[in-house]
């Protein structure tokens, strides 16, 4: 029996979820470490974003000068930014106007809106800490470059100093220069520092917010190389997932291989068990799992109990067939006897002929199992010889004609001549025997029988055709088993026991034929035997 066309491997089915589940894995592993590298990323953003913001903070007071300021943004950044840059960007916008006070090249010009958000209320700006004021301490601001600056307090340690690369002032030495723009007394901070993100002519910006009470400083860094960043990571857990879920197919295709080889031994050995030959055993191995080697004694054991069923069914019906043979033979004489000396169509005639059919159909049975005991047991006698076999089915023919007539059937044939086959010409004529008494009797009145044998690829085919009524789709899968009758009240409209095409399947088997229904159709069934041809002789 072949598998159906629907069936998947297990092993491919087993592979196949491996992978699934592994895919999963790796996909839920893969974006959670993508997410959170990505995240971490961002936040990085933030605190390279904080520190030169600290730095310019500690630069700067409500009087430094647009030069000043582009000198800071030169200190801070390293460059100052230009117009094609987009790296680092500076805006300082004073409060009351919303004025932009400074800007780098490269800040970007249409993101007001959000840059005003970010300011101080009133409120927050009246509950800043008043700081010292560049014009001195506790006095009034002047305008700038009115006074010289006094020197922030010194910072023990370096503390912040040496966090921001900047070093701090020493009580010994002088003041240093204007230009030099020195750390200058802390400015309150109003709130806070606030960040947001904002895209500028195709430009992701992530800008920091630091407030004092005159003006708020905008320090923005470029998104573009932190998404470059996210997407090269992206495709690497994309590449670094598929080279590990091809790694987990392979190792789940060789996995199941290796659990799939005891299983290919049940199968294999299942293959070669014939009724002939019951006697083989699945053999076992000594690295086969606990489970595999459990399941393969309960099948050695089930196929020692099948073995010995199935021969002591071929011995009862061997011997039984055997048995029967001499009282049927002594039963079918008297019967013979009594038939020839009773008057003819007087109730014993009619009763001794009746029985006289009887043990003669009770004998035909008889004959018939002995045939398919020895059949089942590969003890079937065949003399094989090569033969030409479209000569011998004249007298096929002959019968085949006689038949019809009788019937009132019309019979066609199509014997290709110098067909010739190796095989056992008694047993082979038996089924075609078969087939020709089968079309016969199950045909309409007036039908037709079409006989045929052709050569179809170094094969022999021969061919048996009737016009009687299509065989049940029902039926058609059990056509060849033993007892099998389309009658199933056993009416015996058809005479016939249920064991002619089972016969014929046994002895076409140990011819090295094939016997099968071809189809069945309102008017016309065909069966067909198929078996190797001899090579054509050519004549010298």
């Amino acid at each position: 029996m072949s598998a159906p066309a629907n069936t998947r491997s297990f092993r491919t089915r087993l592979a196949l979820q491996t992978i699934v589940v592994a895919g999963a894995l790796v996909a839920g592993f893969g974006t959670a470490a993508w997410w959170y590298a990505s995240r971490t990323l961002e936040r990085s953003v933030d605190d390279r974003i904080i520190a030169p913001a600290q730095r310019v903070w500690n630069r700067i007071d409500p009087y430094t000068t647009d030069a000043q300021f582009k000198m800071i943004a030169d200190l801070v950044f390293g460059t100052s930014p230009d117009r094609n840059s987009t790296h680092a960007a500076l805006v300082v916008q004073e409060h009351a106007q919303g004025k932009t006070l400074f800007a780098t090249p490269n800040a970007p010009k249409d993101l007001d809106v959000y840059f005003r958000s970010c300011f101080p209320t009133a409120e927050e700006i009246q509950r800043a800490p008043q700081g010292p004021h560049p014009g001195g301490a506790g006095g009034p601001p002047g305008p700038p470059g009115s006074r010289r600056r006094e020197p922030p307090p010194p910072r023990g340690g370096g503390g912040f100093d040496e966090l921001l690369g900047t070093p701090g002032y020493d009580l010994g030495r002088p003041p240093p220069p204007d230009d030099e723009l020195p750390f200058r007394p802390q400015m309150p901070m109003v709130r806070e520092p606030t960040t947001f993100t904002a895209r500028s002519g195709g430009i992701d910006w992530r800008f920091g917010a630091f407030s004092s009470p005159s003006y708020t400083i905008f320090v923005g860094l470029s998104l573009t190389d932190v998404y470059a960043e996210i997407n090269r990571m992206a495709w690497w857990y994309v590449s670094a997932g598929a080279l590990g879920l091809a790694l987990a197919g392979l190792g789940a295709l060789w996995t199941s291989r290796q659990a799939m080889r005891p299983l290919e031994r049940v199968v294999g050995t299942a293959q070669r068990l014939t009724a002939s030959d019951l006697a083989e055993r699945i053999p076992l191995q000594k690295d086969d799992n606990r489970e595999f080697a459990q399941l393969i004694d309960v099948l050695n054991g089930m196929m020692q109990r099948l073995e010995a069923s199935f021969q002591q069914a071929v011995r009862f019906t061997a011997d039984a067939s055997h048995e029967l043979k001499t009282p049927l033979a002594i039963m079918l004489a008297d019967l013979d006897d009594a038939v020839r000396h009773s008057t003819p169509g007087s109730t014993e005639h009619e009763r001794f002929t009746s029985l006289f059919q009887e043990a003669t159909r009770l004998k035909q049975i008889t004959q018939s199992l002995l045939l398919l005991s020895q059949a089942d047991a590969g003890r079937l006698p065949t003399h094989p010889e090569t033969y030409d076999l479209s000569t011998d089915l004249e007298r096929l023919i002959e019968d085949g004609e006689i038949l019809c007539e009788q019937a009132g059937l019309k019979l066609e044939h199509h014997i290709q001549p110098g067909i010739s086959v190796h095989a056992d010409r008694a047993l082979l004529q038996q089924v075609f025997q078969n087939l020709l008494s089968n079309a016969v009797k199950y045909n309409r009145p007036g039908g037709s029988v079409s006989l045929s044998l052709s050569r179809q690829d170094g094969m022999m085919v021969f061919t048996a055709l009737n016009t009687g009524p299509g065989i049940p789709a029902e039926n058609q899968q059990r056509l060849f088993e033993r007892f099998f009758r389309g009658d199933k009240a056993h009416t015996r409209q058809k005479d016939g026991f249920g064991l002619g095409l089972n016969i014929a399947t046994e002895l076409a088997r140990a011819n090295g034929a094939d016997l099968r229904l071809v189809s069945s159709k309102e008017d016309e069934t065909i069966f067909e035997v198929r078996m190797p041809a001899q090579a054509e002789m050519v004549a010298a």
